[in-house]
């Protein structure tokens, strides 16, 4: 690479702004990266969050948090099964709701047993239930909403009255709705009961506590799951099966692929149009060198090396300059999120963008006439 680093120095400004541009584009893939799969976590932040390796779903084609109903014999059929390590039966219902200032909220209820394996870790204050019976635990979010420890929060049309004593440490939601973890019993007298719950110095039916939406459930591997799922009448998926059951995550992570392609057929488009200048700019540079006795071979490898050592570097650049931004936002409500293997494949991805691009572009080197640096005019 005598030839490419000699051109490197002597020619600062051109290749510190095709170096700029490389920096900006890598920055904007593996940026957008981490803002799609932010905004895919934002749908299942909480679906994540639980520690279990699949979720059983009443039987039916269509698995969905909103359509699914779970009787008693059947969690505690689950509950009996070898390989089960772990299982709990778990709420699921969406509410409209407002605080008690008036404020309108939309909140997805999850009801979970007393001293839950997948309950959250509260932050600030005490976990759910407890000496409250209507005690629960908010997501994060919705303290950055306003609400915030002993306020409460009213159920549209059930009436049913929440006290908020727990705050999550992490944003956690399903459907891009705020989950509020409550007792398993107020979940059910929410969900099943009359409004109002019941009526002074009465107790609801125990029926309305033989359901919930779902089993979560930690199966040990091997486990024969489609023959527990026969004989108990459920549907169990792993976890990207439940992850896709949230409503809209199938449509989000197409559109997030969709978008991920685009911008590596961008870079290697703009990447490619750079480099196709410079090629044109050198041409008679290169006859001349080819003039003195440098074959195809040489010069290719010499252009292409040059290429991979600015799509490297403005690679690294925008790199950084991810994870500085990433710091920025961290604390936020901003939906990003940067991962290992999201990170390895945007770089890969966008190298190899670039390479070709610049490969395609660099090609016509080989078609180079030495004559012309011999001051021939075609």
């Amino acid at each position: 690479m005598f030839i490419a680093i000699r051109d490197l120095k002597f020619a600062k400004g051109r290749f510190f702004l095709m170096g700029f541009v490389v920096t900006l584009v890598a920055f904007l893939v593996i940026t957008l990266s981490g803002l799609s799969a932010g905004l895919v976590k934002a749908n299942i932040s909480g679906l994540m969050a639980l520690p279990v390796t699949h979720v059983a779903f009443e039987d039916t084609d269509h698995p969905g948090y909103r359509n699914t109903m779970i009787e008693r014999y059947m969690w505690e059929g689950w509950a009996a099964q070898e390989g089960v390590e772990a299982m709990e039966p778990l709420g699921h219902t969406v509410f409209n709701a407002r605080t008690d200032d008036g404020e309108p909220l939309e909140i997805a209820l999850w009801g979970l047993v007393d001293d839950s394996f997948i309950a959250p870790v509260v932050n600030r204050g005490v976990t759910y239930g407890g000496d409250i019976d209507n005690g629960v635990v908010i997501s994060r979010g919705l303290q950055d909403d306003g609400v915030d420890i002993g306020d409460l929060i009213f159920l549209d049309r059930v009436l049913t009255e929440l006290r908020v004593v727990g705050v999550t440490d992490e944003y956690r939601n399903i459907g891009h709705l705020p989950i509020i973890y409550a007792p398993l019993a107020k979940w059910q007298e929410a969900t099943y009961g009359p409004p109002g719950g019941p009526p002074p110095g009465e107790k609801l039916p125990d029926i309305v506590f033989d359901f919930v939406s779902v089993i979560a459930l930690r199966l040990a591997e091997g486990t024969d799951v489609e023959a527990l799922d026969d004989e108990l009448e459920t549907t169990t998926l792993d976890r990207r099966g439940f992850y896709a059951a949230s409503t809209g995550y199938e449509s989000e992570v197409q559109s997030v692929q969709m978008i991920q392609s685009l911008l590596f057929v961008i870079s290697a488009v703009v990447i490619g149009a750079f480099f196709s200048i410079w090629t044109i700019q050198r041409t008679k540079e290169i006859g001349l060198i080819k003039a003195l006795g440098a074959s195809n071979a040489y010069v290719l490898k010499d252009a292409l090396g040059q290429a991979l050592a600015l799509i490297a570097t403005g690679t690294l650049i925008g790199y950084l300059g991810t994870l500085w931004f990433n710091a920025l936002v961290k604390d936020t409500e901003l939906p990003f999120m940067l991962e290992g293997k999201t990170i390895m494949v945007s770089i890969v991805m966008l190298l190899i963008a670039g390479i070709v691009g610049a490969a395609l572009s660099i090609r016509r080197v080989s078609a180079i006439d030495p004559i012309i640096a011999l001051g021939r005019d075609q």
